[in-house]
């Protein structure tokens, strides 16, 4: 391995720590900066897949269409409805097959999950179909949603199975493997191994070992050097964790986080199931009850669900406060010099710079007295607020008694640089002195309101907020989300913890 790739592959420290940008000291704490492993020990078979169900499809849409084609009762053009419906309908339902993670590498071959999958995918493509056959009055349903569907279904069902059995004849002749790092004590380590050995229909081939870290000082990060240099010589692809009775919980997370942004596969034995609850599913290895920890980051479905919530929330709250923008405005203007929206560079989703919006609450020239006021800081921490502080105006102090200079947010949240629930984005300044650990923080877009803020707002200190962001980021959900802004609502109708 290059010297170039070691440093990669560890968190900076020291010199290079102060030396690396937001984003890159970002990418070096969550392991970002290192190189992806090679994911395409499965991509043929996947393409395999992938074209023999374009064709059942195929097969299945045209048996739909020799069906169809014997009905005149058609209300829309016949060219449209011969030629148009049938492609549009083998599009949706193969474009549901990849949204519902039917060729997801980490499914393929596992049986009742994929096609759990398959079934989803046929069940969303004949809602849309019917939906839209029944809007504009076409009989196109009855042709293809209860013939093609059906039949595709069958299909695909027992092509993925024919293909399965020969996907485990490939994998016990040594082929299709995904190399597989195991961790654990010696007893659990040697067992873990030959069982994943032995059943290689799983897809594992165990290339390297690595022992439990010890507990003495620096330990850890000599531990988690020794897993970086286990996965570059083996070019492996996932590690298996069986810390039997001995869980060293903050090991795992630490290797969880350096691992992100790598495409490296964490299978973990149960014993480590409370190190993120809502990340771990159940996944079938060698008849043992391994789970996958997935990666924080939020799939595209959750992604799409969370915009979603921001825009509707955004823009309905811009509509409705519209008369409070107009009066906070004036307020500020009227009663001291400068604009009525202060701007601001803040850190947003993995290190990313953009500008802020709030209500001026501070004299003008505040940003200019920040560093020579940051000696009244009585806590030791990124985090800069100090108790009355001078630069607050009188219009200031009301507004943020009631979180309103925090309004024009709603325009990020708008933009997308921003999102309604998330971590609180910090300046520039702050964020220099975050340390490695602080940087998880920015693995998801910052919110106008968080966890920490409806748990006490400005009373709650630096390292019982990071750690209820931390919370929020490895547990994310819609629900969670919709949860917080009620909360926010009754802790800002309380003032409660404002500054």
């Amino acid at each position: 391995m290059s010297d170039d790739r070691a440093r990669q592959q560890r968190p900076a420290t020291g010199d290079e720590w102060a030396g690396l940008s937001v984003q890159e000291r970002y990418r070096s704490s969550v392991g970002g900066s290192a190189a992806p492993r090679d994911v395409r020990v499965l991509e043929p078979f996947r393409l395999r897949l992938i074209l023999t169900d374009v064709l059942l499809i195929s097969l299945s849409i045209t048996v739909g269409l020799l069906v169809s084609s014997r009905q005149s009762s058609w209300l829309i053009d016949p060219l449209v409805a011969i030629y148009g419906a049938p492609v549009a309908i083998g599009l949706l339902w193969l474009m549901m097959l990849f949204l519902r993670g039917s060729y997801d590498q980490r499914i393929i071959g596992l049986g009742p999950d994929e096609f759990k999958r398959l079934v989803s995918a046929t069940l969303y493509t004949f809602a849309v179909v019917a939906g839209v056959s029944y809007l504009i009055r076409a009989d196109i349903s009855r042709a293809y949603a209860y013939v093609s569907l059906p039949l595709g279904l069958v299909l695909i069902g027992v092509s993925r199975f024919a293909w399965r059995k020969w996907l485990y004849r490939q994998r016990y002749a040594g082929r299709f493997l995904a190399r597989i790092v195991v961790i654990g004590g010696n007893d659990a380590t040697g067992a873990l191994a030959n069982k994943l050995e032995q059943d290689a229909y799983v897809g594992f081939e165990v290339v390297a070992s690595v022992g439990l870290p010890n507990e003495h000082v620096g330990a850890l990060s000599a531990w988690l050097d020794d897993v970086d240099a286990a996965l570059s010589h083996s070019n492996a692809s996932a590690v298996a964790i069986d810390p039997g009775e001995r869980a060293p919980h903050d090991a795992i997370r630490q290797l969880a986080w350096r691992l992100e942004g790598r495409g490296i596969d964490l299978l973990i034995s149960p014993g480590m199931i409370d190190v993120a609850g809502p990340r771990l599913s159940v996944r079938p290895a060698a008849g043992l009850p391994l789970l996958h920890l997935d990666e924080a980051a939020l799939s595209r479905p959750q992604r799409l669900a969370k915009r979603s919530l921001d825009l509707v929330g955004s823009v309905g709250a811009i509509i409705v406060l519209s008369p409070v923008f107009i009066v906070c405005a004036l307020w500020v203007r009227l009663t001291s010099s400068g604009p009525a929206i202060f701007k601001q560079r803040r850190i947003g989703r993995g290190g990313a710079t953009f500008t802020m919006l709030k209500f001026r609450t501070m004299r003008q020239d505040a940003d200019e007295q920040r560093e020579a006021l940051r000696s009244l800081h009585a806590y030791d921490d990124p985090m800069f607020k100090i108790e009355g502080d001078p630069r607050v105006t009188r219009a200031g102090r009301f507004l943020r008694r009631w979180s309103l200079d925090e309004l024009p947010q709603l325009f990020n949240v708008l933009g997308g640089s921003m999102s309604l629930v998330g971590p609180r984005p910090h300046p520039i300044d702050d964020v220099d002195r975050y340390n490695p650990e602080a940087f998880r923080r920015l693995a998801l877009k910052p919110g106008m309101t968080g966890l920490w803020q409806v748990e006490g707002r400005s009373e709650v200190r630096w390292a019982e907020a990071l750690q209820l962001d931390l919370f929020y980021v490895e547990r994310w959900s819609l629900a969670t989300d919709l949860v917080l802004l009620l909360r926010t609502v009754r802790a800002v109708l309380q003032a409660r913890g404002a500054s």
